[in-house]
């Protein structure tokens, strides 16, 4: 079901793009707010996101985000096998950079992204999810992934995260890990 959401959602744009490229303006965030961002079209979200890496917000909630998005495609680890859900722990190791290489790969492959497989989850490489992201209209945003769909909470343009249901919803921060 969720590969034949994400095909009918790129063959749309496809279709109304007349086969070209749709950019919109994406909402204005900074890392400096301390969150993931969103507000208004989803499909606009995460294009102006700061940069996650082993170097860069590694230890936090904004990595298990990514994490999550990792296992909704499916992406493969630095082994081959599955960036499984028990890997989303918000730590940006050396599986995660394997799994966001692979991921880039994948973007660049089905949507021809463009992006640079440097195992970086910037805003380029965030932003070629956006086309996934649908706004449930119940203050919840889910990404249609081709394995599994994720959803996320979106509220007072802040992204909010869950990972362990005993935990919550916890903010998609950038300094803070709390989501395991």
């Amino acid at each position: 079901m969720s590969l034949r959401k994400k095909a009918l959602a790129l063959a749309v744009v496809t279709a109304v793009g007349g086969g070209l490229a749709l950019t919109a303006t994406p909402a204005s965030a900074s890392i400096s707010q301390g969150y993931v961002s969103g507000a208004g079209d989803p499909t606009n979200d995460w294009g102006d996101e700061g940069t996650l890496s082993s170097t860069s917000h590694a230890n936090s909630n904004a990595t298990a985000l990514v994490q999550l998005l990792l296992w909704a495609d499916g992406a493969k680890e630095k082994n081959g096998t599955t960036f499984d859900y028990a890997d989303i722990d918000g730590r940006y190791g050396s599986n995660t950079t394997a799994a966001v290489k692979s991921w880039q790969k994948l973007y660049n492959s089905r949507e021809g992204a463009g992006l640079v497989v440097d195992g970086k989850a910037g805003p380029k490489t965030l932003g070629a999810a956006d086309v996934s992201l649908t706004d449930n209209g119940n203050g919840t945003v889910t990404f249609w992934g081709w394995k599994h769909d994720v959803t996320f909470k979106r509220s007072g343009g802040k992204y909010y995260v869950k990972v362990n249901n005993t935990r919550g919803w916890k903010l998609a921060s950038y300094t803070t890990l709390n989501v395991v």
